[in-house]
C-alpha cells in the first residue's frame, strides 16, 4: 500500500529534515522500525518525480507483471492501521505466570540440608577414646638413655646384642693415671700460728688446700689392634700341571647290586627311552618366541631355522626380520655380536647374531640374519689361535679342560660311562701350533672317535662317541629315542652304500702305538683306510677310533623323517645328533644314528613348527 506520513512539515529552504514523530512502516512483513533520514529523503524525492516510461518498465520487470487492479492498489500510501501495531506483541516480555518456573531451580529445602549434615557430621565423642593409646606412657626415668653414650641394655634384650663393643682403635691411647703428688713450692714458705685466726685477704693471690685428689683412670685403648694377621688364599701356580695322574678308574659307576665274577671292567648303565603315546589325533599348541638379550625385547621374525649336524660344534640360526628398526636391535656393533633367545615349544636356544644381509624396495625392507650358539666363542674369529707342547704326561680329558681355563665354559667327558675313553699322552706328544681352543677339543674328540655336542643355551660342552655302540650291536643296544610311525608326517631316503669293512689299522706318528683293530668273528681282510694321528698314544683310544671307522662302512641309507617338535616332557621330544633312535615303522622296526636335526618355524607366536631329522640306517643281518 502507499506510504502516507502522519504529520510532517517540509521546509525546502536549505535546512535538514527532522520528523516530529517516529515513523512506522508496514509492508505486509510484520516489521516495525525506524527509517534512516537519508533513505527517507531519497525515497521522497524519487516518489514525487515523474517516472519515465523506461523506469516504469524496469520496475515491472523486476517484480513481474502486475495486473491493473494491483497497480492501483500499490499507488495508495495510506496510514497504517492501528491493529498492525499489535503484531509486535509476540516479541513482548514473558507473562508473569511463566516466572513461577524459576522455583524448580531454587535452593534445596531445609530438610535436605539436615540429612546431609547428619551423614557427614563429626564422629561421636565416644570414638575419641582411641586417643589414649598414644599418650605419654614413657616414664621420665627412661629418658636417661639420651644423656649417656653407652646405655645399659635391658635384661630382656641382652641376648639380642653382642656383649663386646669395638674400642676407638685409631685414637691416641691414654695410660692409667697415677696418684697425684703433693705440691712442693719452689721456695720455703713461713706459716705463723700466733694464736690468732688466719684471715686471708679478700683478693689474695694464693690459696692453699691440704687435700689429696682421687685417682682418675685414663681411657684404655686396644693394645692388640696392630697385631692382627691377614689370611689370604695361597698363590696358585702350575695350573697346567695339576692332576697329572688323571682320574681314578671306577669299576662300577652306577651300583647295580649284581656281582660279575668273570668281568672286572666298567659297567655302563643307560636309562631306556620313554615310550611315546600312540594316539589317533595329535593336537600340539606350538609356541615360538624371539627375544633380544639381556633386556628380553621381543621381535617379529619369520622363516626361523635352527639346526646342527653331528660334526658341528655349534647350533645355527637363520631368520628374516622386517624393517630397519628390528635389525638395529640385533645388529653387531663395536661391543661385539648381540645375543638372542629363541624358544620353541619349551626348548630354548641362545644365539650370537654374527651376520646379516638385506634386500628392499619402496615401502618394504627384509633382512636375513644368521646366528650361532655361544660355543662359537671358542673358535675363530672370537678366540685367538695359540701353540703349546706338554712338558709332562697329561691325559686327554685334562688337556681338553685346560683349553677352557678363564673362558667360563665347562667340559663334560664321561669317559667311563658313555665314552669315548680317556688316555694318557707322554711329554712332548700333546703339541699343536696356531689352533683355537675349539679346534684342539674337536681334534681330541675325533682322535678317540667322538664328537663335540654343544649345549643349547648354556656355556657347556659334552664329548660323546660318534657310535655309542658298534652298528653290528645296535639290535641289543639301548636306544635314546623311540619314533613311532604315527607321528611321522612325511619321509625320504637316499641309498649310500659303502664297503663292508671289518678291520682298521690305527697308529700314532711320532709318539704312541700301532693297533690293528678287527671286528670280532671276522678275518679283518677288508680293512678301512688306515688312520694316523699324533695323539693316538694308547690302546684304548686306538680301539675306539678303529670301531668308529669300521662302523662307517656297509650297506646303508640316509632316511629323512619329518615329525612334530614335542615338548621335553613328551616323547620323543627333541632329537639331537649322535643319538640312537628306534623307528617303529608300519611294517618293520629299525634303528639308526641321528646325523642332523633341523627345526623350522614360520613365524612368532602360534606358528607351524616342524622337526626334520636325518638318520643313518645300516642294512646288515645283525643290525
Amino acid at each position: 500500500m502507499s506510504y502516507v506520513p502522519s504529520t510532517a512539515v517540509f521546509e525546502f529552504e536549505g535546512g535538514q529534515y527532522v520528523p516530529v514523530l517516529p515513523l512506522v512502516f508496514d509492508f505486509g512483513g510484520n516489521y516495525a522500525g525506524y527509517a534512516l533520514p537519508p533513505s527517507l529523503v531519497t525515497s521522497l524525492t524519487s516518489t514525487w518525480s515523474r517516472p519515465s516510461a523506461t523506469a516504469d518498465a524496469g520496475a515491472d520487470a523486476s517484480w513481474s507483471a502486475v495486473g491493473h487492479r494491483d497497480a492501483a492498489g500499490v499507488s495508495g500510501w495510506g496510514i497504517g492501521q492501528v491493529v498492525d501495531l499489535q503484531r509486535g506483541a509476540p516479541w513482548s516480555g514473558v507473562p508473569a505466570k511463566d516466572s513461577s518456573n524459576d522455583l524448580e531451580w531454587g535452593a534445596a529445602s531445609a530438610m535436605d540440608g539436615a540429612a546431609s549434615r547428619a551423614q557427614w557430621g563429626d564422629l561421636p565423642a565416644k570414638d575419641l577414646g582411641v586417643a589414649p593409646g598414644w599418650d605419654q606412657s614413657i616414664q621420665p626415668v627412661e629418658w636417661r638413655v639420651r644423656l649417656v653414650y653407652n646405655p645399659r641394655v635391658p635384661a630382656k634384650d641382652a641376648t639380642t646384642r653382642g656383649r663386646y663393643q669395638r674400642s676407638a682403635e685409631y685414637r691416641a691411647r691414654k695410660l692409667q693415671q697415677q696418684s697425684s703428688q703433693l705440691y712442693v713450692p719452689p721456695k720455703p714458705l713461713a706459716f705463723a700460728f700466733d694464736g690468732g685466726l688466719y684471715t686471708p685477704a679478700v683478693n689474695g693471690a694464693v690459696f692453699f688446700t691440704f687435700e689429696l685428689p682421687a685417682t682418675v683412670a685414663g681411657q684404655i685403648g686396644p693394645v692388640d689392634a696392630s697385631t692382627r694377621m691377614p689370611v689370604r688364599p695361597a698363590r696358585r701356580v702350575n695350573l697346567f700341571s695339576r692332576l697329572l695322574w688323571g682320574r681314578a678308574t671306577p669299576l662300577d659307576p652306577v651300583p647295580t647290586g649284581i656281582e660279575y665274577p668273570d668281568y672286572e671292567g666298567p659297567i655302563t648303565i643307560i636309562t631306556p627311552p620313554a615310550e611315546p603315546d600312540i594316539l589317533e589325533t595329535y593336537m600340539i599348541a606350538n609356541s615360538v618366541s624371539f627375544l633380544v638379550l639381556p633386556d628380553r625385547v621381543p621381535l617379529e621374525a619369520t622363516n626361523l631355522r635352527i639346526g646342527r649336524d653331528i660334526d658341528s660344534f655349534a647350533w645355527t640360526l637363520s631368520a628374516n626380520l622386517f624393517g630397519h628398526t628390528s635389525l638395529s636391535q640385533v645388529r653387531p656393533d663395536a661391543n661385539g655380536p648381540k645375543e638372542v633367545e629363541v624358544a620353541i615349544n619349551g626348548h630354548v636356544w641362545v644365539f650370537l647374531i654374527d651376520r646379516y644381509s638385506g634386500t628392499g624396495q619402496l615401502g618394504k625392507e627384509v633382512y636375513g640374519i644368521t646366528g650361532v650358539s655361544r660355543t662359537q666363542l671358542l673358535a675363530a674369529p672370537y678366540a685367538p689361535a695359540r701353540s703349546q707342547v706338554n712338558s709332562a704326561d697329561i691325559n686327554a680329558e685334562l688337556a681338553a679342560s685346560n683349553e677352557l681355563i678363564n673362558t667360563g665354559f665347562t667340559l663334560n667327558w664321561e669317559s667311563y660311562t658313555l665314552g669315548p675313553p680317556d688316555w694318557t699322552m707322554p711329554a712332548g706328544a700333546f703339541s699343536y701350533q696356531s689352533q683355537t681352543p675349539m679346534q684342539v677339543i674337536a681334534s681330541l674328540a675325533e682322535t678317540a672317535g667322538g664328537v663335540v655336542s654343544p649345549a643349547m643355551a648354556s656355556d657347556e660342552l659334552t664329548i660323546l662317541p660318534r657310535y655309542r655302540a658298534p652298528v653290528w650291536q645296535w639290535s641289543s643296544a639301548v636306544m635314546d629315542r623311540i619314533i613311532p610311525a604315527a607321528i611321522i608326517s612325511d619321509w625320504g631316503s637316499e641309498w649310500q652304500p659303502q664297503p663292508e669293512w671289518n678291520g682298521c689299522y690305527v697308529s700314532g706318528t711320532n709318539y704312541g702305538v700301532a693297533v690293528d683293530v678287527r671286528r670280532a668273528g671276522t678275518a679283518g681282510d677288508n680293512p678301512a683306510p688306515d688312520v694316523f694321528a699324533d695323539w693316538i698314544t694308547g690302546t684304548e683310544v686306538a680301539r675306539s677310533r678303529g670301531i668308529a671307522e669300521i662302523s662307517k662302512g656297509g650297506n646303508q641309507e640316509i632316511v629323512t623323517l619329518n615329525l612334530p617338535l614335542f615338548p621335553a616332557e613328551t616323547a620323543p621330544g627333541l632329537v639331537t645328533p649322535a643319538q640312537l633312535c628306534e623307528v617303529r615303522d608300519v611294517d618293520e622296526t629299525w634303528r639308526g644314528l641321528c646325523l642332523s636335526t633341523e627345526i623350522t618355524a614360520e613365524g612368532i607366536g602360534a606358528s607351524r613348527v616342524k622337526q626334520s631329522v636325518r638318520l643313518e640306517r645300516h642294512h646288515a643281518e645283525v643290525a
